[in-house]
């Protein structure tokens, strides 16, 4: 379920590497596949880095091409191709540009079954009102100064994720996000918008696919809350940074952040106790409002 490796990465390269091997046996795709024992349409995704390889794969795929001497090539390319960095910029400057990046996600999050979300400090953005999402794209950590965007991108940008909270209606669809009580409080934009968005939040927590569960101040932490991240269902791993997203695909470390996720969603605060949070905070920001 990757998206579209840019031209030129490790995932690109990798899938490329495998199709070569394949094509010096003389097989055909439909022939490989029956050598090895698999749907055609496996070997096409690999072969165009639309499904990425397990390591079992590869070993299969090297055994059945012959590639005797190629182990340690391919081998590392796997190594390399399983953290995968997307530059904020890189993305923007194709065609398509902020709508496209936040289409690809949306694409990613339509075809799981399940979308795991953690963040310390901040709301994800399948959980943001439109004017908490212009606020927090204004700001110098985001894109308008860091990927170049223009207010033209940034509306795309509104436009798309606004696009991407259908999935918060699908029936089929298992949406848990464990997210800190700094991000109830951290203010972006004015005080309007922050209650607008605590007011979102309560709405969402409704929803039989939303669960949203809340690390209190109050509670110990279960694990370094040293940063926020997407699981996409077993698939990979997004660790967003300020100038882009690393994009985790080795197993043992998927594994790694999928018991992360379930340390905190266990220590987390959901339903009546979150929604009781969420009340009290709105009622704090009135209160100590500067300008109220």
């Amino acid at each position: 379920m990757p998206s579209s490796p840019a031209p030129g990465s490790d995932r690109a390269r990798l899938a490329m590497k495998l199709r070569e091997l394949r094509a010096a046996t003389g097989m055909s795709g439909n022939q490989f596949a029956k050598e090895l024992g698999w749907p055609q349409s496996r070997v096409s995704k690999i072969e165009t880095a639309a499904q990425f390889p397990t390591g079992d794969d590869i070993v299969a795929w090297l055994g059945t091409a012959g590639a005797r001497g190629e182990e340690n090539v391919v081998t590392e390319l796997l190594r390399r191709a399983r953290v995968e960095s997307v530059s904020v910029r890189q993305e923007f400057g194709k065609a398509g540009g902020a709508g496209a990046t936040q289409r690809s996600v949306h694409e990613q999050e339509r075809q799981a079954a399940r979308v795991a979300t953690f963040q310390p400090a901040m709301l994800p953005g399948l959980l943001q009102t439109p004017a908490f999402m212009r606020s927090l794209l204004s700001l110098p950590s985001g894109p308008a100064q860091m990927g170049n965007a223009s207010s033209a991108d940034i509306e795309q940008l509104v436009a798309a994720r606004i696009e991407r909270q259908s999935l918060l209606y699908q029936g089929d669809k298992d949406l848990p996000f464990v997210i800190g009580e700094a991000a109830l409080w951290i203010r972006v934009g004015d005080l309007e918008t922050q209650l607008g968005q605590l007011d979102r939040l309560q709405s969402l927590a409704g929803l039989h696919t939303v669960d949203l569960r809340i690390l209190p101040f109050g509670k110990a932490t279960p694990i370094a809350p040293l940063h926020g991240f997407r699981i996409i269902d077993a698939e990979f791993v997004a660790v967003e940074t300020f100038t882009g997203e690393h994009q985790l695909r080795d197993p043992d470390e998927i594994a790694l952040y999928r018991q992360l996720f379930r340390l905190l969603h266990e220590e987390a605060v959901g339903e009546e106790e979150a929604a009781g949070l969420i009340r009290r905070v709105s009622r704090r920001l009135v209160t100590e409002d500067p300008d109220g």
